[in-house]
């Protein structure tokens, strides 16, 4: 500083004294604050030295931005702490820089204190999201006077105990429900706990939460007991019925319900072993082993009746044989064999059941009385019958023998007639048995001729067939050489053969055979020599396929896979080749082939080489291709539908790039392979139609509520309409998903009807007014449309009457949309009623829309009110002449007739409004006349009132109803 400037006069903001710095500030809280001045003021306020002029200056920032500052960077830390208070209060009160003061705080109880406390919705959810402590966070949870606050407070709770409290303690419905469900979201709340939640919670919604918790809980623990219970009552019940089945006799069936109670029992434990006890175990166990053990015991027994009875029943069928064979007893021998059938009836076992048994005994000795009988019967004709009976076993042999001669069989048959006659009873076997041989040898002979005549003539119709083909296929361009041979050689055996016919029919056939032959012949030398040609023509092309086969070694390098596979295949289609000209010249075949086999053995043996290697290759591609299987059959089935369906992908890009297999396998593993896909790409196909179904389910209630909301859109019963599509809202979130391309269709089509309903709400008024506007409009129209066309003349409807009548009270009951100004359709609704009236007369006649009477009607009223307001403007006096009556009234002290006058006219004014309501009533009368009788009428309404507000005093005077009457142009 120079010298001179030591004598200048310094501000007091820059004097070393802060007592004089301090004063500055001090007197500039007089007045107000220049620019200038709070520059200064903010410069002490950062940089002074002295704590007691920065805590003055800082009390004269208003700067939200300048006092954060200050807060953050004062020395002093009492400043600091009051510019911190002072931040506080701007923070907490509605001001417009609270929420930069709430950044400069920090504080965290100050910042819940403004969270519970500000005004301000912003400032409070700033604050709320700058906490970080759960206690804090609780208590503005707790604490806060707004609802959303709290809730926003309670969302950022971490601690579950706090949570808890805030669940409890709160008497915000939403923080309080929104703490218990994200306390119980964290775990570890059991029912016990949200039981001291449900009687200490202070707010009713909470309470109602937590016994819904509750309820839930219980319903899941009682779906889990009673999920325990039937298991245990099903284990039970397998034991009691295996039980049951090992205590009674065993019926059909039985080995059957053993193991369909087995197969019930391994369901049990596939489902939870740890529930079924090993003593369940064991008696079930034990069970099935007496039950099996009771069923082996009974399958014995029962197989040990079978056999007696099958014994018995062996027995008894040998007696009843026994019988029927000693009843068929007959010859020289029956004797012995009735004591041999006796023999053999002593050894049989007695049965069990002696009416049985007796029965037996008198069948066996009445068969025994009957053949004795017999025998003694046929002890006389023995001879004879023995006889007959050498002469039937002749005949029978006779008959046997194929080329018996015929003399000795007609002296057996002279012989057996002859002693037949002598004879009168004979054994019918015996005549049975000589008669069949006679049969035998009558029809031998008879198809022995037959047969004789049959071959002659097969033998011939094969000859004749024989010649017709010789003939016939000697004509054939497409006769073979092997078939010319052939025909040649049967021809030339037939003329060999000896033929049994007639000479002349022998030597007949016999010339056409030669005769066929002959026209052969030239063909089959033809043939041969074509042959011939033939062969010579296949050794040139013999010649070439052994060129193609020696070519192929040089050709192709056999050792390239691809070029052997290329000659395995070319000497392939060599060989069908050779096949076809395998006849060679005879001289030259067995040279032809030698050099064959040498050119095509070596090619063959490297491709038996290769495709053995092949073959080994292909054993390794499917050895890779087992193991691909084993992997797809591993995950055939897993629920991991994403990730299993990309490794099942991976597994068939595997396959696709893995080589071939031996053929016998290739179906095998493919079948093994896709097998293994299919199931699970069905088993994920499965759980996606059940979802699908979950899917269809939700998008139906998404549809409906659609379609109320659509029904809802355009109605007119605004509150309940309303309320009803908020509780559609509150329902489309509680719905589930819906399949992810019809979702945004639905929500875009139940978005469009919930705004097309609200913003039809917000305009409601103009919509009712609109609405009563068109409804009118349309009484108008209505009434319009009983008016015919121009210019032609109609009948009226039968019932004209009756509409116009109601279309009349409908527009009185209506109400007009126009506010201001005249109401264009109450005009058209009236000209069309006086043109419906005055087209139609008659249908109107003698009704209240009678136009004449409604003309005389209103011409009585006109006449009425005109005369009131003649009579009232004869009373009316005039300035003077009310100035003498009021003298005269109070020199008498009195008001004489003036209550009179005032009922007289309030009297008459009630049958002016009268008037007015029946004028109203009436049909408008058209044409100058009615609009005439309309102005006669309101005139003298308007000066009747006129006088009446003149004579009646307002105050007692109620309202007149003045102007034109409701209804009347």
């Amino acid at each position: 500083m120079s010298f001179l400037d030591r004598f200048k006069i310094q501000p007091k903001h820059k004097s070393a004294d802060p007592e004089v710095r301090a004063a500055y500030v001090q007197e500039l809280d007089a007045g107000p604050i220049g620019e200038e001045d709070a520059g200064v003021i903010v410069a002490l306020a950062r940089e002074d030295t002295d704590a007691r002029v920065r805590r003055a200056a800082a009390a004269r920032i208003e700067d939200i931005g300048v006092l954060s500052a200050i807060a953050a960077g004062d020395a002093d830390p009492a400043i600091r702490a009051e510019l911190l208070d002072r931040l506080a209060a701007i923070a907490a009160s509605d001001a417009a820089g609270a929420s930069q003061a709430l950044a400069a705080l920090t504080d965290p109880k100050e910042i819940s204190t403004i969270a519970k406390t500000s005004p301000n919705d912003a400032v409070r959810s700033e604050a709320v999201g700058r906490l970080t402590d759960a206690k804090l966070l609780s208590s503005v949870a707790r604490h806060a006077a707004d609802a959303r606050t709290a809730a926003l407070a309670a969302e950022r709770i971490q601690d579950q105990a706090e949570l808890l409290t805030v669940a409890i303690k709160t008497d915000h419905k939403d923080a309080g429900v929104g703490a218990l469900e994200r306390a119980v979201a964290l775990g570890g709340t059991d029912r016990a706990a949200l039981e001291g939640i449900a009687d200490r919670a202070k707010n009713k919604a909470v309470t109602k939460r937590a016994r819904a918790m509750i309820q839930a809980i219980d319903e899941a623990e009682a779906a889990r007991r009673a999920a325990i219970d039937q298991r245990r009552l099903a284990t039970a019940s397998a034991i009691a019925r295996v039980e049951a089945l090992a205590a009674s006799t065993t019926t059909p069936g039985t080995a059957e319900q053993i193991d369909a109670a087995e197969a019930e029992w391994r369901n049990l434990e596939a489902g939870d072993p740890h529930e079924i006890t090993d003593a369940d175990r064991a008696r079930f166990n034990g069970a099935v082993e007496a039950a099996r053990g009771t069923l082996e015991r009974e399958r014995q027994a029962h197989a040990e009746r079978e056999a007696r009875d099958a014994q018995l029943a062996a027995s008894r069928l040998t007696k009843s044989r026994l019988c029927e064979a000693v009843d068929a007893i007959s010859g020289e021998d029956t004797l012995e064999r009735i004591e041999i059938a006796r023999s053999e009836w002593e050894g049989l076992p007695e049965d069990p059941e002696a009416g049985v048994h007796e029965e037996f005994r008198a069948r066996f000795e009445e068969a025994c009385r009957r053949v004795h009988s017999r025998h003694e019967n046929r002890q006389e004709i023995a001879q004879t019958t023995a006889r007959l009976e050498e002469l039937s076993r002749e005949a029978e042999q006779h008959a046997a023998q194929e080329d018996g001669p015929a003399y000795a069989w007609d002296s057996i048959a002279k012989e057996w007639r002859t002693l037949r006659e002598k004879t009168d009873g004979i054994d019918e076997a015996i005549e049975q048995r000589f008669t069949a041989a006679e049969t035998t040898v009558r029809e031998r002979a008879e198809a022995k001729k037959a047969a004789a005549e049959k071959a002659i003539r097969q033998q011939v119709q094969r000859i004749d067939q024989l010649i017709e083909r010789a003939h016939k296929r000697a004509e054939a361009e497409d006769l073979t050489l092997k078939e010319a041979d052939k025909a040649a050689r049967d021809l030339r055996s037939a003329i060999e053969t000896p033929l049994t016919l007639p000479h002349h029919e022998r030597e007949y056939l016999v010339e056409r055979l030669k005769a066929a032959l002959a026209a052969l012949a030239p063909k089959l030398h033809e043939l041969r020599e074509m042959d011939e040609w033939k062969r010579f023509a296949n050794a040139a092309v013999q010649e070439e396929l052994i060129a193609q086969a020696e070519a192929l070694g040089k050709k192709y390098d056999l050792e390239k896979p691809d070029d052997m596979e290329k000659a395995a295949r070319e000497l392939h289609d060599i060989q069908e080749r050779w096949k076809q000209a395998a006849e060679a010249p005879r001289a030259q075949a067995q040279t032809l082939w030698h050099r064959y086999r040498q050119a095509a053995d070596p090619i063959q043996a490297k491709a038996r080489e290769f495709f053995a290697s092949r073959a080994v290759e292909r054993e390794a591609n499917l050895t890779l291709k087992i193991s691909l299987c084993e992997r797809a059959e591993a995950l055939a089935d897993s629920t991991d539908w994403i990730k299993t369906a990309e490794e099942m992908k991976k597994l068939q890009a595997e396959w696709q790039a893995s080589g071939p297999v031996p053929r016998p396998d290739t179906r095998v593993v493919w079948k093994r392979f896709r097998d293994a896909c299919d199931r699970f790409f069905t088993r994920r196909n499965e759980d996606l139609a059940q979802r699908k179904e979950v899917w269809s389910v939700n998008q139906a209630k998404k549809e409906a509520l659609c379609a109320r909301a659509e029904e809802l859109a355009e109605s007119r019963d605004w509150e309940r309409a309303a309320s009803e599509l908020r509780r559609l809202q509150a329902e489309w979130k509680n719905v589930g998903p819906v399949r992810r391309t019809k979702s945004e269709a639905l929500w875009q089509r139940f978005r469009t009807a919930a705004d097309r309903f609200f913003e039809r709400y917000k305009r409601r008024d103009e919509i009712e007014i609109e609405s009563r506007q068109a409804d009118r409009e349309a009484l108008a129209v209505e009434l319009e449309s009983f008016l015919p066309a121009e210019g032609t003349v109609t009948e009226p409807p039968p019932d004209l009457l009756e509409k116009v009548r109601s279309l009349r009270t409908r527009w009185n009951q209506s109400t007009t949309a126009v506010r201001q100004g005249a109401d264009p359709l109450s005009a058209r609704f009236m000209s069309a009623m006086e043109r419906v009236l005055t087209t139609f007369p008659g249908a109107f006649k003698g009704s209240e829309l009678d136009v004449d009477a409604s003309r005389q009607r209103m011409e009585k009223l006109v006449t009425r009110l005109e005369s009131f307001v003649s009579e009232s403007d004869a009373k009316t006096e005039s300035s003077q002449d009310l100035a003498a009556r009021l003298r005269e009234a109070l020199a008498s002290n009195t008001i004489g007739g003036r209550a009179g006058d005032e009922n007289k006219w309030r009297g008459m004014a009630d049958e002016v409004r009268q008037a007015q309501s029946s004028f109203a009533r009436l049909v408008p009368v058209p044409g100058d006349a009615g609009r005439l009788l309309a102005d006669r009428f309101h005139k003298a309404c308007n000066r009747f009132f006129d006088q009446y507000r003149r004579k009646v005093p307002p105050q007692s005077a109620p309202p007149p109803r003045s102007g034109r009457p409701v209804g009347t142009r």
